[in-house]
């Protein structure tokens, strides 16, 4: 029995909470994770897990082995990851989540130079707004905006970004310019939900340390970002969208930035990864290329 394949594969199991999320996470059959586990239980002469058809419970042996096992794994992922070869050439696929905006507009124009400097690293790279589970869907490390709640989770802040409320010039021709928030309620409007069916969020402004939350009633509510910038841009109301999101096209004369006298919400930006998982070397130099290339982003910056 390959011990050190069976002592992941249990990792798995009690992490993810069940046989068949767990082989979809190692990329392997149900079947191979079963019958690693059961050859680990009876090398070891003690149950693990407790198995029924719902559902997989640790018992209480299985969670003192848990615990040594997860420090164990640490440690030899350490010394493989710290050798000088890892290091100086990292390779491997690495599973990665990022918000549809961040992914599109931050990430995908900087990779060529990531993979200039670590030709041998292969990203798989998910897009999309929806809280993904990062233990049963197999993903190494996530970028995160706003607060992280996972309690479990370990969260560094990579960096941060404000909102600007504009619209298109040919809207503004149409229903003309607001001067203040309040007249935004007779204006209209177009929602963003962070997910699907969810409340679309406020539009947020503070003045002489005065916060508001105008909860509008939009004409029109979508819950991807791209799609909101074309809803902008289309003059189909007036946004407030992460300003990473709406440079360009302010640039470019396509939006006009609205009620710049009123200071609009900031979201801080995280890079998070589960703390039984050490951080290989190909992890590493992915969440230190990325922490750089916020760093050297005026907007996205940590504030």
């Amino acid at each position: 029995m390959d011990r050190i394949a069976a002592m992941n594969a249990f990792v798995r199991v009690v992490e993810a909470g069940t046989f068949v999320k767990a082989a979809d996470t190692l990329d392997v059959p149900n079947a191979t994770v079963t019958r690693l586990i059961q050859r680990l239980e009876a090398d070891l002469k003690v149950r693990l897990l407790h198995r029924t058809t719902r559902s997989v419970t640790v018992t209480p042996e299985g969670a003192i082995y848990y615990e040594r096992v997860v420090r164990l794994l640490a440690e030899l992922a350490d010394i493989e990851s710290s050798t000088s070869h890892a290091l100086r050439k990292p390779s491997g696929r690495i599973h990665v989540d990022a918000p549809t905006a961040i992914g599109t507009l931050v990430l995908m124009p900087a990779l060529a130079d990531f993979y200039r400097a670590y030709p041998d690293v292969e990203i798989e790279l998910d897009l999309g707004n929806r809280r993904t589970d990062l233990v049963a869907e197999g993903i190494d490390c996530a970028i995160r905006a706003g607060e992280v709640d996972e309690q479990f989770l370990v969260a560094r802040q990579i960096g941060s970004f404000g909102f600007t409320t504009c619209a298109a010039p040919a809207f503004l021709d149409a229903h003309g310019t607001p001067v203040s928030p309040e007249q935004l309620r007779d204006l209209p409007t177009v929602g963003m939900a962070p997910s699907r069916g969810g409340r679309p969020l406020s539009f947020q402004f503070s003045y002489d340390d005065q916060t508001g939350d105008f909860a509008l009633n939009h004409r029109l509510v979508v819950d991807d970002t791209n799609a909101y910038l074309a809803a902008g841009l289309a003059s189909l109301g007036i946004i407030q969208a992460p300003t990473y999101s709406v440079r360009d096209a302010i640039a470019a004369g396509k939006l006009v930035p609205l009620l710049e006298d009123w200071q609009q919400r900031t979201n801080a930006l995280h890079v998070i990864y589960a703390p039984n998982r050490y951080l290989s070397a190909k992890v590493r130099v992915f969440i230190d290329w990325i922490v750089e290339l916020f760093e050297q982003d005026e907007q996205l910056r940590r504030q």
